[in-house]
């Protein structure tokens, strides 16, 4: 395998498009390729289709029909931005949907999803179902900004304060 020798400033920006914990040196630069041969689109918004596509096959007991898998991915973007993602292809089908084929695409190059599932199923890896999995049990960074934005005991929280009255209540 070559050795290709980048620049700290090169390496930093290739940072930029990496999962972190996720994404090799390897899967980064692909990334990228992708990216600069119009395969992917903007990144941003191609991103932005993995986990909901990860979550709802894996709802679906880790292997679905397209057709079938749609709605419920669907559900998933529900609160994902899709500004020019609901715009209509010539094809007549929705951005949105082509977005998720070409995610699903990169996630069965990175071992993710199989590639040897039948025709118009879309099934799990070994690898993708750890992702997920991964996923579910760590909490989500916005839970984690929540919570350190809880103001501690004795500061400004309400559940340091005594009532001044017992509370009843009747049943």
């Amino acid at each position: 395998m070559p050795v290709i020798r980048i620049s700290d400033e090169t390496l930093r920006r290739l940072k930029t498009w990496a999962e972190p914990l996720e994404d090799t040196a390897e899967s980064a630069v692909s990334k990228v390729l992708d990216a600069a041969e119009g395969m992917s689109g903007d990144r941003s918004s191609q991103r932005k289709f993995r986990k909901p596509l990860l979550r709802a096959i894996y709802e679906m007991g880790g292997s679905a029909r397209t057709e079938d898998l749609y709605p419920v991915i669907r559900k998933h973007i529900a609160a994902v931005p899709l500004s020019g993602n609901m715009n209509n292809l010539s094809s007549g089908d929705k951005e949105w949907r082509n977005a998720i084929r070409r995610e699903r695409h990169k996630l069965v190059r990175e071992g993710c999803l199989r590639d040897d599932s039948p025709r118009g199923t879309w099934e799990l890896s070994r690898k993708g179902t750890e992702l997920v999995e991964k996923m579910v049990t760590e909490p989500s960074e916005s839970f984690i900004r929540h919570l350190l934005a809880i103001p501690a005991v004795g500061e400004d929280a309400d559940f340091d304060r005594i009532p001044s009255q017992p509370r009843t209540v009747k049943l």
